[in-house]
């Protein structure tokens, strides 16, 4: 008698036309979302996650709208989450989502829980 065993696949973690991510790039945007997601959930509770995204990216980017990782990471020192994610972590973030280093308003939107 032959026994049948499913396997689970991993499955890439795929959002709004996201690329394929490495492993890293993955483990890396997942503590990204995490640590927005319990800002969002401790002092934006009472408000839609919309709003709570519109606000970050409004932090978060520079005079030609655009979102540098130096902004980002101003934003997590400004929430108190700078010692959460690593430098490394958000790099990876940056690297492998944006383009040259600089991730849109609206893709960051998306990225962000």
């Amino acid at each position: 008698m032959l026994s049948v065993t499913s396997r689970r696949i991993a499955q890439p973690i795929i959002r709004n036309n996201l690329r394929l991510l490495s492993t890293q790039g993955e483990n890396a945007l997942k503590k990204f979302q995490d640590v927005m997601l319990e800002y969002r959930l401790t002092n934006y509770a009472q408000e839609t996650p919309r709003r709570f995204k519109r606000e970050v990216v409004a932090a978060a980017r520079d005079s030609e709208n655009r979102i540098l990782l130096e902004g980002m990471q101003r934003v997590l020192r400004n929430i108190g989450a700078a010692q959460k994610l690593s430098e490394r972590d958000l790099q990876t973030v940056f690297a492998e989502l944006g383009e040259k280093g600089v991730i849109t308003g609206d893709r960051m939107s998306s990225l962000i829980c």
